[in-house]
């Protein structure tokens, strides 16, 4: 199962303030993609969706990185 990593200040290029991110990352950790939003608020809310999407999903697996 994926995992939605703990969200966190992140450094972005081009963007002014104090972004906020987090990962996505296979169950043993390896990160899969990193979201970053220009709010912790933004950031909590979207990390949820996320987290209830894996929840209620039948399957949730990798594309083959051959593709």
């Amino acid at each position: 199962m994926w995992k939605v990593g703990d969200i966190a200040p992140v450094s972005v290029l081009g963007v002014d303030g104090y972004p906020y991110g987090f990962n996505l990352t296979t169950e043993d950790g390896k990160p899969l993609v990193s979201f970053a939003y220009v709010t912790r608020a933004r950031a909590e809310e979207a990390a949820a969706q996320i987290q209830a999407a894996i929840e209620n999903a039948v399957e949730v697996r990798p594309h083959s990185q051959d593709d």
